[in-house]
């Protein structure tokens, strides 16, 4: 991930690097040495999370990085981290050569940040193409002994069109000054509930009650600022999760929806087609035939 100084190789992987684009993965349990790095970082790169984390940038609000959010840095970005889950933080990041980074943004009309850097927003939604998009991208770089650099360059420069254009049109969230990452917002206290416990069957009394406050401004809020209902948003973490199981062969469908709290595999399957466009068989099979088709 590119933080100066850290982390040891066992943490961060360089999966893929070509003069435009590398890929890799982070997977860092939450009492290793680098969990808590700040940065600074060394290069701009946006992040994928599989586990979800608390992340605060300097002087910004402290937000939920989980597997429906897309996460941005800027070179030389100071930001802590503090833990959400039992895993620690488990993610893909992505870096574009500079030139290239700045044409993407520039078509997808977004202003270079106040501080200099390329990104003038901390974080913002993935949506379900894009997140299929890169996970695929990720799998085809590690299991083929020679990548097709084209198929990841271009898909990758297309990805970030596409979340770069998201995160600049998400509302304006109120800052509150706060230290440490544990904010009160009640849509990330309800986030921070929904990534850690997607499988479990919650309320809306239930989620509204933890997080102190009314159903309706629960409700409310949480659309106004995600684009999501409550219901929609757990459902699309549970999609995302059951790609993980996808990356196993041999893994059983009925298992996998009944895992992420699904109630049967043909609710399961109907909801994946739906959401990703495939079904889930189909995207199993694509990344163990090594096919880079979109």
């Amino acid at each position: 991930m590119s933080v100066d100084g850290l982390p040891p190789r066992d943490v961060d992987r360089v999966c893929f690097s070509s003069p435009l684009v590398r890929v890799g993965s982070w997977r860092c349990p939450a009492d290793h040495p680098a969990f808590a790095a700040s940065g600074p970082t060394s290069e701009a790169f946006f992040v994928f999370p599989r586990e979800a984390v608390w992340i605060r940038h300097a002087d910004a609000p402290a937000f939920v990085a989980d597997r429906n959010t897309v996460t941005f840095y800027n070179p030389g970005q100071y930001y802590e981290r503090q833990r959400l889950g039992l895993r620690g933080d488990r993610c893909e990041w992505f870096a574009v050569a500079p030139a290239a980074l700045a044409d993407v943004l520039a078509d997808a009309a977004v202003e270079a940040g106040g501080g200099g850097g390329p990104f003038p927003f901390t974080h913002g939604p993935g949506d379900p193409q894009s997140y299929l998009r890169q996970r695929t991208v990720f799998e085809h770089v590690c299991r083929e002994t020679t990548p097709d650099a084209l198929f990841v360059e271009e898909t990758m420069l297309d990805v970030l069109g596409a979340v770069a254009r998201s995160a600049d049109r998400q509302p304006p969230r109120p800052r509150r000054a706060r230290r440490g990452c544990h904010d009160r917002d009640p849509v990330e206290a309800a986030r921070s509930i929904l990534a850690a416990r997607y499988a479990e069957r919650l309320s809306l009394t239930d989620l509204a009650a933890t997080v102190g406050t009314s159903v309706f401004h629960l409700a409310r809020s949480f659309r106004r600022r995600t684009g999501f209902t409550l219901h929609a948003y757990r459902t699309e973490l549970r999609l995302r999760a059951a790609l993980d199981h996808l990356a196993d062969p041999a893994c059983d469908l009925l298992d996998t929806a009944l895992s992420v709290g699904f109630s049967s595999h043909s609710h399961f399957s109907e909801t994946f087609r739906r959401v990703f466009g495939a079904a889930p068989s189909h995207v199993r099979g694509s990344w163990h035939r090594g096919s880079t088709s979109e």
